[in-house]
């Protein structure tokens, strides 16, 4: 089962949590739920029957699913979805002295900025409890394949004794590259993760990879 999606969207100070997760290859359905002030809203399910008989299944395509549905959602609530008057019409609330086709090529240019992203770890690395990685993140557009600049990227330390803690947070530079430094604590008793996440204009892309004991014998290689 792959590690699902799940983003704060916060619309003129209303804020939504919209969580998307796989139910398994039992039950191949990719769920998303949208919820506020604790509440759930709305729900949106999506089987993926036909990938999981196709020969181009792979965890890594039905990721891209997920989270092609996950960032959907999100750009529904931008647009006014689950606003208590409906969704707004193009143009409300502009008061400028540009011709439409001007303020159309402006929003146009906007929805190309919405384009999904994808995070990328640029060597192959092995995180060891007690030790201080340093690894190139690098985060591009997932279909044009272009670096995203200012993307803000995060690393996290999650366990099983603790809460999740922020280890390292920067923004990538205008190749969408970062150098990530970081310290893993020794965590006697516990297992331990290190998640990667990139925000960009709403859009999210993640990397989660399990903690080593130190000492511990290497992967044996594929």
């Amino acid at each position: 089962m792959i590690t699902g999606f799940n983003t704060d969207v916060d619309y003129e100070g209303r804020v939504f949590h919209v969580q998307t997760e796989d139910k398994g290859v039992q039950n191949p359905v990719v769920e998303s739920l949208v919820y506020t002030a604790g509440e759930i809203i709305t729900s949106v399910k999506t089987s993926y029957g036909d990938l999981l008989r196709s020969p181009e299944y792979s965890e890594g395509e039905l990721a891209r699913r997920m989270e092609s549905q996950h960032q959907s959602i999100i750009r529904e609530i931008m647009s006014g979805r689950f606003d208590p008057d409906g969704p707004r019409p193009f143009g409300y609330n502009i008061v400028t002295n540009r011709s439409l086709d001007e303020v159309a090529l402006e929003f146009l240019s906007q929805e190309v900025g919405l384009e999904q992203i994808r995070l990328e770890m640029l060597e192959p690395m092995t995180f060891v409890e007690g030790s201080e990685p340093s690894l190139t993140l690098r985060v591009i557009a997932e279909t044009s394949d272009r670096p995203v600049a200012e993307a803000k990227v995060t690393v996290k330390l999650i366990s099983t004794r603790d809460k999740p803690k922020e280890i390292f947070s920067g923004t990538t530079g205008s190749d969408g590259r970062i150098e990530a430094r970081f310290a893993i604590p020794l965590m006697p008793g516990a297992n331990t993760a290190i998640l990667l996440q990139a925000e960009a204009a709403g859009n999210n892309s993640e990397i989660k990879q399990l903690v080593m004991k130190a000492g511990a014998p290497p992967p044996a290689e594929a």
